[in-house]
């Protein structure tokens, strides 16, 4: 019975549709003049649709397509800011929502290894378009997308770069990873329901990708991470792979599971979601008029602020 509980809350966390909340505010390519978006869809062998855009300012890079990858609990709307900065740099960006993500299909996420599938194959779809085919392909994610950013050159190979943000190893580290200790049990048993969902994808580690590939990698994370664990997954990667020279790791102090942020965005955000768990539990977020009051309290720019310096590394990697 304490299993089934267990399962339940996890799976109901990890697994459940991600919708768009009226109590957080996503940008969108209105919001920032001159950006251009582009609808293109990808069918999953699932049998759901991947809604994805391209994004990028008048007369991008005609050689160089840059793949985002979103991490769980949101959509590529969530990240606009970095898409944003991407195509202002000139870049052609690709952006989609994963399987049981705000726009996209799916009765849910699929778990942790579903993010490295859509990412499989969102990438050979995009190989498939004509306008494309003479295109480099970079890949960029954070989170559940930092894991498929790390391990999809497994099945693309060819892929130039990849920039990983605050990625994890695999499904399986991800799983024992926030069910250790006690909880081990809950672990084997989530970890065998998933390899059910996605066997090809599930047994899959970076550490064994990345030793494989000959594709450059800038891989960024913050010791003080809260989601994704720093010595388990970044210092893991950088002591077994320290000897290989198309690996560059950067880590940033203090930006906990975002990075890219500057410290006072990563403060102002810890906030936001302090302040929207207690006003969830007081239930004052229950009509969406009241969300949106709740939303509309709040500095949006610069809870999403960018670290101009961490920025500069990924764009100098970029163009090396």
């Amino acid at each position: 019975m304490i299993t089934k509980q267990v399962k339940k809350i996890f799976t109901g966390i990890v697994y459940a549709r991600s919708e768009e909340s009226p109590a957080v505010y996503l940008y969108s390519h209105k919001d920032f003049d001159g950006l251009n978006q582009k609808g293109f869809d990808v069918e999953s062998s699932l049998g759901h649709t991947l809604k994805g855009y391209f994004y990028y300012y008048d007369n991008p890079i005609k050689s160089k397509l840059i793949v985002f990858e979103h991490g769980m609990f949101g959509g590529h709307r969530s990240y606009m800011r970095e898409i944003e900065l991407l195509a202002s740099e000139g870049y052609l960006i690709y952006a989609y929502d994963h399987t049981g993500c705000m726009e996209s299909g799916g009765t849910g996420t699929g778990g942790f290894s579903q993010s490295l599938r859509d990412s499989n194959e969102v990438v050979s779809a995009l190989k498939a378009v004509p306008e494309l085919s003479q295109y480099d392909i970079y890949v960029i994610g954070h989170s559940w997308g930092g894991f498929a950013t790390l391990n999809v050159p497994r099945f693309h190979p060819d892929i130039k770069k990849i920039v990983a943000l605050s990625g994890f190893l695999s499904p399986k580290h991800i799983i024992y990873e926030h069910l250790g200790g006690l909880l081990r049990v809950f672990a084997k048993r989530i970890y065998k329901d998933e390899v059910k969902l996605n066997p090809d994808y599930m047994e899959i580690s970076a550490l064994d990708t990345l030793a494989n590939t000959n594709t450059k990698a800038l891989i960024i994370h913050s010791p003080n991470d809260h989601m994704v664990n720093y010595k388990k997954n970044f210092l893991r990667l950088q002591r077994e792979l320290k000897d290989n020279k198309n690996i560059e790791f950067l880590t940033v102090d203090g930006a906990r599971h975002n990075p890219t942020y500057t410290l006072e965005a990563v403060k102002e955000k810890d906030l936001f979601f302090k302040k929207l768990k207690k006003a969830s539990k007081k239930k004052k977020l229950s009509t969406r008029e009241d969300a949106e009051a709740f939303r509309d309290q709040f500095d949006w720019y610069g809870m999403t602020d960018q670290n101009k310096e961490v920025w500069a590394k990924i764009f100098t990697f970029l163009k090396a």
